[in-house]
């Protein structure tokens, strides 16, 4: 049942989403919370609560889609990024297509009364379904033992790691919030663990006909706090795929923090943060590779992306006092391409850094 989402009662006319130079009044954007495969109505919201309603619509997926499996609504997306960056011959079928680009996702505001204060030790699940595989692609995912600590309103920024392919904009797509706060006073048991966010809510792209890409800002609230969710409908898009490298670091092996991000030209101000080390060492495996938590991001197919570097010199592994050094801040810019390979170099002092861009068309 492709885009079987049940269309909402009332479409809030009066507010305008805007991304970049575009601007375009939220008529027929409806919010589709509670609402997804249209299995129950309006009434049944008022007398369920958060969990029966989650659940209610976990058992609709997995009756739709997931073959009876309960084990399948958990399960990731097995497309792979860079399935059409390498020739000799591509598919006929291929082409830009209209996508989905995630910027971030936060803790906007905790609500009185909810029992949460901050700092909070957040785990759990954030994902994304498309209609390409209607399978999980994890936007956040950690278990209680490797919980991000979120201090402060100000600092509430969830560390995405995906996703994992370009999500697909060819039926409306659908987020999944199971989100939980570890208990301080109990720390080895789960039982105390509080809810921070249990919901879902679908994007109705369908009647934008628009030529030009926008950003959203979308508003979940639970019992214990309100997310935001900012995200963008990107039209006629590839998929690009990121990869760091170091090829040389001259005399000397050093340390460094850095923070890599992506934009386009279309999105300026919109940043995807790939990984930001927040002035600790950036993580790099025996190969040379810099481990960024996010790699794939969408370009409109006569765009540019730009990938931005804030970083810094932190000292020599055998030196006995740290380097001192200066911020560097560069940008590379590459053209949208349909497949193959983008190479540019980031420097930090005597250290270069390969930035690597895998062009694909979709889906």
């Amino acid at each position: 049942m492709e885009g079987d989402l049940e269309k909402a009662a009332a479409a809030a006319g009066d507010d305008v989403f805007s991304g970049g130079e575009a601007k375009w009044p939220r008529e027929g954007n409806d919010d589709h919370r509670h609402r997804a495969m249209g299995m129950y109505d309006d009434d049944d919201d008022e007398e369920l609560g958060p969990y029966e309603i989650f659940e209610m619509y976990r058992k609709d997926w997995i009756l739709m889609y997931g073959k009876n499996d309960a084990s399948s609504f958990y399960k990731p997306t097995e497309l792979l990024p860079m399935r059409h960056t390498d020739g000799p011959l591509l598919p006929g079928f291929l082409m830009p297509m209209d996508t989905m680009e995630v910027f971030f996702v936060k803790v906007a505001r905790l609500i009185d009364g909810g029992g949460l204060q901050w700092p909070l030790e957040v785990y759990g699940d954030v994902a994304v379904r498309d209609s390409l595989d209607r399978m999980r692609n994890y936007l956040f995912r950690r278990d209680r033992n490797n919980c991000q600590t979120l201090v402060s309103p100000q600092d509430s920024l969830l560390e995405l790691t995906g996703p994992s392919r370009a999500v697909m904009l060819l039926d409306e797509p659908i987020f999944e919030i199971d989100l939980k706060v570890k208990a301080k006073e109990c720390s080895s048991s789960s039982s105390e663990d509080k809810v921070l966010c249990l919901d879902y809510f679908g994007y109705n792209n369908i009647p934008y006909r628009g030529t030009s890409s926008y950003a959203i800002t979308e508003e979940v609230s639970s019992e214990s706090c309100a997310m935001e969710f900012r995200f963008a409908h990107v039209k006629r898009s590839v998929e690009a795929t990121i990869a760091a490298r170091i090829i040389t670091t001259g005399s000397g092996r050093f340390r460094f923090s850095a923070r890599f991000t992506a934009h386009t030209t279309s999105m300026v101000g919109e940043d995807v943060v790939l990984l930001d080390s927040r002035g600790q060492e950036v993580p790099v495996a025996e190969d040379g590779e810099v481990v960024l938590r996010r790699r794939v991001v969408v370009v409109e197919e006569q765009g540019e992306l730009i990938l931005g570097m804030e970083g810094m010199l932190l000292g020599g592994a055998d030196a006995a006092a740290e380097i001192e050094s200066t911020c560097v801040v560069q940008k590379l810019r590459y053209y949208a391409r349909s497949a193959l390979r983008s190479r540019a170099v980031f420097e930090i002092g005597s250290i270069r850094i390969q930035m690597l861009v895998a062009w694909s068309l979709l889906p």
